[in-house]
């Protein structure tokens, strides 16, 4: 019961965020660059929030439907033509350069990125003998918070621009140097806040690499789908890391 308690409350706090960022897409004309993030930021740390405020740890199996539920909760845009509902909340997602690929790519990119963790998870117990729990919010954290500022900075501030690609069309795309660099800032910033995690010798290697490495990681991957790639290089990182030093 507290588990479906729970994934409603995130149901519907996800629906108001989104009709209310809609909202402000629709009538102030914000840039859906600055909403998609905060729906982004939303993804990560309400759950953590949650988590805080009721301490239940659901089941392998209850976790895993509470991490492929989200994507039911993006199925409503496939109907959004005959809701003006949808149609007001999809505008928080909908970059105009995105279209007409933008379920698509949340779609695929959330449920790669969903496949990657539990692979990971699997991987970094079975073959480094390290337990996700212990490290899956630092891999999330280190995969998602940089790329989450990344493109905001670079749409406000960015200067100096660099072509990139996405699946399924050959239009270019660009991220910025700037953005790039929030990556590789933020990465260090990650892994200060988990410096518990390691040993003064494998934060110096912890330092030394993954930030470099998650900034190529994101300014090489597919325009909206870095996260996949994200998540995989980050997780392999952390426990190689863990393991070996």
């Amino acid at each position: 019961m507290t588990f479906l308690i729970l994934e409603l409350v995130k149901f519907i706090s996800f629906w108001f965020l989104a009709f209310l960022l809609g909202n402000w897409v629709y009538k102030c004309k914000i840039k859906v660059n600055y909403t998609r993030k905060i729906h982004h930021f939303f993804l990560l740390f309400f759950p953590i929030f949650l988590a805080s405020c009721f301490p239940y740890r659901p089941g392998e199996l209850l976790g895993l439907l509470g991490a492929f539920g989200f994507l039911w909760t993006l199925a409503p845009f496939y109907f959004r033509k005959n809701s003006d509902f949808l149609e007001r909340c999809f505008l928080s997602f909908d970059r105009p350069e995105d279209r007409p690929y933008t379920l698509l790519w949340l779609f695929s990119q959330f449920f790669a990125s969903i496949i990657i963790v539990i692979s990971l998870a699997i991987l970094v117990e079975i073959y480094f003998g390290i337990f996700w729990a212990d490290i899956g919010l630092l891999v999330v954290c280190l995969a998602m918070i940089g790329d989450g500022l990344a493109e905001p900075i670079g749409v406000r501030f960015g200067k100096f621009r660099y072509k990139t690609y996405a699946l399924f069309t050959k239009k270019p795309f660009f991220r910025t140097v700037e953005g790039s660099l929030t990556v590789f800032f933020s990465t260090i910033g990650v892994l200060f806040w988990f410096g518990d995690l390691f040993t003064e010798r494998q934060f110096i290697y912890a330092v030394g690499l993954l930030p470099l490495i998650i900034m190529i990681t994101e300014a090489v991957s597919p325009h909206t789908w870095d996260g996949p790639f994200l998540f995989g290089v980050s997780g392999i990182l952390v426990g190689f890391i863990l393991m070996y030093f």
